[in-house]
């Protein structure tokens, strides 16, 4: 395998490459659906909680414009410049965020060094960009965007993987590349895997504010809680998975109903031990991801109990439900009776 390299050096071109897939990429589908709604909460909930403020936002490699639309629409007064290296993705872009006039689309290309549209921003948000550039690419970009910006946020792949990795993506520790450039950052791991495999989202500043501080704390302990920390494992997940399926088969009789919260990470299940599983949230017998609020997903809940569920069970991948939806889980443990509560599996039954 020839070894990955920069534009403008021998061998790989990262350019290259993402000018040609540019002319046809447009949410490919390869991650979960379910999953970019989740990402797509996380982030907004860390910008919210963390006190950071949107009034002048610079996001780079905005693609098709997902994560735009996302921030002009919960910060409708801010003004939001987005960035890409293709052509076709800034119209793409353009057509789907509609007709905002505190959006607008500029063509950059992080190895020119040229300057960024303004010298200041509250933020500058990349979702998924920066793990497609070299070591040296990112740390000189860090130093440039730590001039002109008061906080970065991005979210990538940060862990090893167990195969080798494409020749476009590059695989690191954020943190040290943000100290590289002089900056703090907290580390806040996504509620959710995939293959195995767990994003970060990073927000680094030259001084972290007591809000972040805390909220990394807290996330980080919701992520150990659920076993989420640390390189894949797949032989103790099937050892926990399947200790977690005789802890249910001791509680839920055969032919009852019970309601699985697992953010899809235990395959799909519709059946187990003789009883049917639904999937939550849940529409037309499908899981349909996180509820948007705790209010959601009690009425949810509610209607499911109506529909015949007994019981309500939350895999140890989804314990940061209970962490984050707080007045819905108070609810919970008010109202019904906790059958189970141990590191792989919370079991709440829901008879009246």
């Amino acid at each position: 395998m020839r070894r990955k390299q920069g534009c403008m050096t021998t061998g790989f071109d990262v350019n290259k490459y993402w000018l040609e897939r540019g002319r046809t990429y447009r949410d490919e589908k390869r991650t979960p659906p379910e999953f970019h709604r989740l990402q797509e909460r996380f982030l907004l909930d860390v910008l919210e909680r963390g006190k950071i403020p949107m009034t002048r936002v610079l996001e780079l490699g905005c693609g098709f414009g997902r994560i735009t639309k996302l921030l002009a629409q919960q910060w409708p007064q801010a003004e939001v410049t987005a960035l890409d290296l293709s052509l076709e993705q800034l119209a793409n872009a353009r057509q789907y965020c509609g007709d905002n006039r505190r959006v607008r689309f500029e063509q950059y290309d992080f190895y020119s060094g040229a300057p960024f549209p303004a010298s200041s921003y509250d933020a500058v948000v990349a979702i998924e960009v920066f793990l497609h550039h070299p070591d040296r690419v990112v740390v000189e970009l860090l130093k440039r965007l730590a001039t002109v910006a008061q906080h970065i946020v991005n979210i990538d792949w940060s862990e090893d993987w167990p195969w080798s990795t494409p020749e476009h993506v590059w695989v690191r520790d954020y943190r040290n590349l943000y100290s590289l450039a002089g900056l703090q950052c907290a580390v806040l791991p996504l509620p959710m895997q995939i293959d195995g495999k767990q994003q970060k989202l990073f927000v680094a500043a030259k001084a972290l504010s007591p809000e972040l501080l805390e909220l990394e704390r807290q996330l980080g302990e919701s992520a150990r809680a659920a076993g989420h920390v640390g390189a894949p494992d797949s032989d103790g997940w099937c050892q926990r998975l399947s200790q977690a399926m005789t802890d249910l088969a001791g509680v839920i009789p055969r032919g009852s109903t019970f309601i699985l919260v697992d953010d899809a990470q235990w395959g799909g299940l519709t059946e187990l031990n003789g009883s049917r599983v639904v999937p939550f949230l849940e529409k037309e017998g499908s899981y349909w991801g996180p509820p948007d609020s705790d209010t959601t997903a009690w009425q949810e809940l509610e209607r499911l109990r109506d529909a015949g569920a007994h019981y309500l069970v939350f895999a140890w991948s989804s314990f940061w439900w209970l962490a984050h939806y707080q007045d819905f889980h108070r609810q919970l443990r008010a109202t019904t009776h906790t059958l189970v509560d141990n590191e792989r599996v919370v079991v709440f039954a829901l008879n009246r």
